[in-house]
């Protein structure tokens, strides 16, 4: 303790010193002299003895001086802190050396991760947004250049707006020349077929930036106030297939106005982004989520510009008459509840769950009234929430407050209920909502669920490379087991109240179809297809149709998530269609090892690697006559998912003869024959059309049909097609090859006994159509299980050879 008190005071004397020597330069100077006098007066010349007191209370008169100054600098502290946090408003100043900081890390840090974050997202708006003068727009390079913007050059101060939240003002220009983004185009209309190279060269973006820090610092909230000034540069690119400017003023037009509206709509008052301070960073991506969204009760509505007990055409009525229902909106996912009565406070409790395709996302909610005895609705009013995953596994919810001010909450962990009162934008009253996000997903394939603990778990590091945003997609060997097992509460389309839905699976240039079930709003298909993983994120994306004679009609639309998958695990989920605002799809997911065996019999669709459809268009019979003379000039269009080839031309004939083969490398992908008219002015007419199933082909074996033509009263079109398969993979094949040909076969049988069963059926109702199409499909089926004997018999004769050739060979060796 002794060496403690005097470790502080020597520590506390050289502090004295130390301001002794600042204030009185001459002091080291004295000290000497005083000590050369003390000597003196000790031994040699005797003073009195005034000097030590002198010395001493000279020496406390300066400590007290140097005690009283550190007093006075810390109240000074302490006022200039208190006069800081209470002072409403702050003084204006420029901000140089924020710029000169900013000018220095923008290259090599800021930079490369604006582009990255900004190209997925130009990507997604001109592929939603392009106008219809453009077939397609790609990006083919993207850089920002070595220009920053300059932040508060003119103005730079805090605010207090009511309710104590603190503003950061700050100007924000940015004007550059040094930025190169390409887009090449393809045209679409009076210019098909032409090539437009876009280049943005310049950029000039002036406004006043918001910056509000929320949640105790835990967030900080951007925006511009009010609309800014943008102006870009844009130059076409030249060649003999490019178009000049001047043909397509709509497409610079075009490219300003997006920019501008997707300002509008995302950080310009009151709308808010929002930037995440987590004090942990777990190093984990999320690339989706489920949020359940729970709708309480609404107060006080009443709409913009109505009076209160008249309805929108003037009329009186009774407000507690009135229903209310809200309609709600995540990206594509529209959904809304059921309508209830209570006038101007409804309550409905009533909970939805959304799915979310990012790390953030915004949820619209939209509420109506409704007149009694009557289908017509009136808009009230709107808001939103905005959803965003935090790097330390939480959750931040944002919205707009009372008179434009902010609501914010955070969720520490998955699971935890956030409740928040929203007002309704452009009308009178609020909104009370409920939200728990129920799971996040990661692109390392975990989940983060309610109670769940990070710090418990380890974590998986992120593998994604930096700088592969212009990379193509590769396929990783592994295969996906895609089950479509059902669907439930599809959307009805026909008059009869039902629907004939079938779904369309579309997976990097693949795209796959399943069966029609008729007349039902919760089908069942159970029918697998096997898919190429892709990587680099691609989704599947679904699509489910309404069957009808003359055109399909939508029923709404999904996207999964395939990121993460883990062999051998199933992933069981129910996905909401989009777009529509009713119907869930039930899929079983599971990925699959390079060397796992597939067995079409059991309805797996598989793709063979290295394999070649071969089709050979024979002929034709008894078409429709597409001309005046009583005949048409028929042709063949084959689609293969993205690929279209045609025949010769057969001029003026119902039974033309082509004779002609096509290729195509085998990727799954649905074949569709569509007979035509040629016409030299006009536009060719369709005289027909048919699918080939192909799928289930024995690989090397040529299957001779003659198909109906759909869409017409008559005409049917031969073809041979073949499945070419390399020699290694059918010699790999050709051990299960006997054992699948003879369960198709016994599926035939028991196929051909049940069309039996239903035409005997039929022919009692005099169902005579019906009993037609019975036996069309009867005869199909026949001459389908004829091609599995003979392939049967083909196998059988195959194995006998071998084995007396193996009978010689071990007789000449014994």
């Amino acid at each position: 303790m002794t060496k403690i008190m005097v470790k502080n005071a020597a520590k506390e004397a050289q502090q004295l010193w130390n301001n002794l020597v600042h204030d009185k330069p001459l002091l080291p100077y004295l000290v000497p002299v005083f000590f050369l006098a003390w000597i003196l007066e000790r031994w040699i010349i005797p003073f009195s003895n005034w000097i030590p007191v002198f010395v001493t209370v000279w020496a406390t008169l300066q400590y007290g001086k140097y005690k009283r100054k550190q007093a006075v600098e810390a109240l000074n502290n302490c006022w200039k802190r208190h006069i800081l946090y209470s002072q409403p408003t702050t003084a204006v100043e420029p901000c140089e050396w924020l710029n000169k900081l900013l000018r220095t890390v923008w290259p090599n840090f800021i930079e490369p991760k604006l582009v990255r974050k900004l190209l997925s997202s130009l990507q997604k708006k001109i592929k939603e947004k392009k106008p219809k003068t453009v077939q397609s727009l790609e990006v083919q390079d993207f850089h920002l250049g070595t220009a920053p913007p300059m932040l508060g050059l003119q103005h730079t101060y805090w605010s207090m707006e009511s309710g104590g939240q603190p503003v950061l003002h700050m100007g924000f220009e940015w004007d550059t020349n040094e930025m190169s983004v390409l887009l090449a185009a393809k045209l679409a209309g009076p210019l098909r077929g032409m090539a437009a190279r876009i280049v943005i060269n310049s950029l000039h973006i002036k406004g006043d930036l918001r910056i509000m820090p929320i949640l105790d610092g835990q967030g900080v909230l951007y925006s511009f106030e009010t609309t800014p000034d943008v102006r870009l540069g844009i130059a076409f690119g030249s060649g003999s297939q490019s178009v000049s400017q001047t043909e397509l003023p709509i497409l610079s037009s075009w490219l300003e106005n997006l920019l501008i509206n997707t300002l509008n709509h995302t950080m310009v008052e009151p709308r808010r982004r929002c930037y995440a301070l987590p004090a942990v960073d777990l190093k984990k991506k999320a690339v989706g989520g489920i949020l359940s969204v729970t709708l309480v009760s609404a107060r006080n509505l009443l709409r913009e510009g109505s009076e209160l007990g008249r309805d929108s055409n003037g009329s009186s009525l009774d407000r507690k008459s009135l229903g209310n229902f809200v309609e709600i909106a995540c990206e594509d996912l529209m959904r809304k509840t059921q309508i209830q009565g209570g006038g101007s406070s409804p309550v409905w409790d009533e909970t939805i769950d959304m799915v979310l395709h990012d790390n953030t996302g915004t949820v619209h909610f939209s509420v109506y009234e409704q007149a009694p005895d009557n289908v017509k609705y009136d808009f009230i009013g709107n808001c939103e929430v905005k959803i965003k995953y935090v790097d330390d596994d939480s959750t931040l919810f944002w919205a707009v407050g009372p008179k434009l001010g902010v609501l914010a909450s955070r969720a520490e962990h998955c699971g935890k209920e956030v409740t928040m009162t929203l007002p309704l934008e452009h009308a009178t009253g609020e909104l009370t909502i409920k939200l728990t996000l129920k799971e996040w997903q990661f692109a390392d394939g975990s989940k983060a669920v309610a109670n769940y603990n990070p710090s418990a778990v380890i974590h998986m590091q992120q593998q994604t490379m930096l700088g592969s945003y212009n990379g193509l997609n590769a396929h990783t060997g592994r295969k996906l087991k895609i089950c479509t097992v059902e669907g439930r509460n599809l959307a009805p389309m026909d008059r009869t109240g039902k629907s004939d839905p079938y779904l369309k699976l579309f997976y990097g240039k693949l795209v796959r179809k399943t069966k029609t079930v008729t007349q039902d709003l919760n089908p069942m298909w159970n029918q697998e297809f096997i898919f190429q993983e892709v990587g680099g994120g691609e989704y599947l994306k679904i699509k489910c149709y309404d069957a009808d004679r003359f055109a399909d009609e939508n029923l709404g639309s999904a996207r999964v998530n395939l990121q993460g998958l883990v062999e051998g695990q199933v992933k069981d989920v129910w996905v909401p269609l989009e777009k529509i605002k009713q119907g869930e799809i039930h899929l079983r997911i599971e990925v699959l090892g390079p060397d796992a065996d597939f067995d079409s019999s059991q309805g797996a669709v598989v793709t063979g690697e290295g394999a070649i459809v071969e089709i050979v268009l024979v002929e034709a019979r008894d078409l429709v006559a597409a001309d005046w003379g009583g005949t048409s000039d028929p042709y063949v269009s084959v689609r293969y998912g993205n690929i279209k080839k045609r025949t010769k031309v057969v001029y003026k004939t119902l039974a033309p003869q082509w004779g002609q083969t096509l290729e195509f490398v085998d990727d799954g992908s649905p074949m569709v024959l569509h007979v035509k008219d040629y016409n030299t002015i006009l536009p060719t007419s369709s005289i027909g059309h048919c699918e080939v199933a192909y799928e289930f082909l024995p690989p090397n074996q040529t299957v001779d049909r003659w198909l109906p033509l759909q869409g017409v009263n008559r005409g049917e079109i031969h073809f041979q097609i073949t499945r070419r398969v390399p020699e290694k993979q059918s010699t790999l094949a050709a051990g299960d090859e006997c054992d699948k040909m003879w369960k198709l076969h016994g599926r035939l049988d028991e196929q051909i006994r049940s069309l039996i069963r239903k035409a005997m059926a039929l022919a009692e109702e005099e169902e005579t159509e019906e009993i037609r199409m019975m036996l069309e499909e009867l005869e199909s089926a026949e001459e389908e299980r004829e091609g599995v004997i003979s392939q049967l018999q083909r196998d059988r004769d195959l194995l006998v050879g071998k084995v007396k050739e193996l009978e010689q060979a071990m007789g000449g060796f014994l």
